[in-house]
């Protein structure tokens, strides 16, 4: 279940980050913003799937705030170029987030096991 968060997501972000460089000077990119709440929504359930599992919860934490702020900062409609860049980097690091919980999550499974 865990490869399977993993790929949504990575699948989801590289979708988000292409249509949101290509078609940056378009405000109503429905698609952009649907894959930019997968995204957000995979974070936010290893977020979770990592606190109940008790590894690297202040990690967890973090990602859930990340992924508010991120969620925050991309309905924001008049950001300007430092809103942009604050927007992707959110985006870069919410996948960064997501690949260290996936990872913190199956070491702890195979511990366990």
């Amino acid at each position: 279940m865990i490869k399977l968060l993993q790929w949504l997501t990575r699948i989801a972000w590289l979708g988000a980050l292409v249509l949101g460089l290509i078609l940056s000077r378009f405000p109503e990119l429905s698609i952009h913003m649907a894959l930019g709440r997968v995204v957000v929504l995979m974070l936010a359930i290893l977020a979770l799937w990592a606190l109940f599992a008790r590894v690297r919860v202040p990690a967890a934490i973090a990602a859930l705030l990340w992924a508010a702020a991120t969620i925050y900062v991309g309905m924001m409609r008049d950001r300007g170029t430092v809103g942009e860049i604050v927007h992707v980097v959110l985006g870069i690091g919410a996948i960064g987030l997501a690949e260290m919980l996936a990872a913190a999550i199956n070491r702890g499974r195979a511990s366990l096991a």
